[in-house]
């Protein structure tokens, strides 16, 4: 018919209709459409970018814009739902999106090289303008994160550590610091035989924090005793256990948790024992989130900002995308004390 001719939208224009509209083969438009370099010139990719807009061809549900080749989504990876801290990050960063008018696409690792591999290459060819790539809180590897270096692809890393990554966008946390603070208070209020319970001996935050926790008692003049320490994973469940063998063991004053739900886990063994929190053991936790502030009596800790820490985060990557030259690479934010009501001052 008559209207055709105009060359506005044809219903359901394909990548065939416009190979045979341009006179190259299928391969060569999904290349020029999908940004993938390849043997083809730049009259060609001018020439199948304006058939392409001619007949309305729509590269995708969004029917993404042609001109500007982005699709107003960027993927954020993290390592697990369940981590009030991600939910917090998350919450910060997806607020600054909607403002912005970009859709963030929430990608769990579940811990997993091999799903955060999945998530980065079949999202970074152009199905995202850009990523957020959390730690995995787990053994990591950075390799997947250099190859969207390579392709200039818009990324910002959150507690991701190596000298191989230090070019890009990095939010991090002072971990070590905040451990170390922990310890200090703990120190001012009377305490000198402080337990630990860590994170997975793996995940470079949790070493970090635990390193704080050596230095802070070296700094007091505490000599260390391996006894007093345990592993939790991070989790509640194991935290509650690994606190009733401490405790059925060891003698201590105070416990720090290096995170909110190893801490809720501390203080459920210990009230189960028939302990009182805190007149028998005094709790510090690392990571102040909502989870934590739930509690009673409130539990003094440390916060990590995780909120800023999204919001951040998206505004980074919004930048990048946006071509905007920015001048901070590395974010590093410092934690702060929140006094509660979980730690007794010791006299003498």
């Amino acid at each position: 018919g008559h209207e055709m001719n105009t060359g506005k939208k044809k219903q359901n224009v394909t990548i065939k209709d416009l190979a045979i509209a341009s006179g190259v083969s299928i391969a060569t438009v999904s290349r020029v459409l999908n940004n993938i370099q390849g043997c083809y010139s730049a009259e060609t990719e001018a020439r199948i970018r304006q058939v392409a807009e001619e007949m309305g061809y729509a590269p995708n549900v969004m029917a993404r814009s042609l001109v500007t080749r982005k699709t107003g989504l960027v993927a954020v990876l993290i390592p697990d739902i369940h981590y009030y801290f991600f939910q917090e990050f998350y919450f910060g960063l997806e607020e600054y999106f909607n403002r912005n008018g970009i859709h963030p696409i929430l990608c769990t690792t579940l811990q997993s090289q091999e799903k955060e591999r999945e998530y980065i290459q079949s999202m970074s060819n152009g199905l995202v303008d850009g990523m957020i790539i959390s730690t995995l809180n787990s053994a990591e590897s950075n390799e997947e994160i250099l190859k969207l270096k390579e392709k200039k692809f818009p990324v910002v890393l959150l507690e991701r550590y190596g000298q191989d990554i230090d070019s890009l966008y990095n939010i991090r946390l002072d971990n070590r610091l905040a451990a170390e603070m922990t310890v200090d208070y703990l120190v001012q209020m009377g305490h000198r035989r402080i337990a630990y319970i860590g994170g997975p001996r793996e995940a470079y935050n949790s070493s970090r924090r635990y390193e704080g926790y050596l230095s802070g008692l070296q700094k007091n003049g505490i000599p260390f005793d391996a006894r007093l320490v345990a592993y939790g994973n991070y989790q509640f469940e194991k935290s509650v256990s690994e606190t009733r063998r401490l405790a059925g063991t060891e003698v201590f004053s105070a416990l720090i948790a290096a995170n909110d739900l190893m801490c809720v886990g501390a203080c459920k063994a210990l009230v189960k024992m028939g302990k009182k929190i805190p007149q028998d053991i005094s709790v510090v936790g690392l990571d102040n989130t909502a989870y934590l502030e739930l509690y009673q009596p409130a539990i003094t800790s440390v916060s990590f900002h995780a909120l800023e820490m999204g919001k951040c985060a998206a505004e980074c990557l919004k930048k990048q995308i946006d071509g905007e030259r920015q001048e901070k690479k590395v974010h590093a934010f410092i934690p702060t004390m929140k006094i509660g009501k979980s730690v007794r001052r010791l006299d003498g």
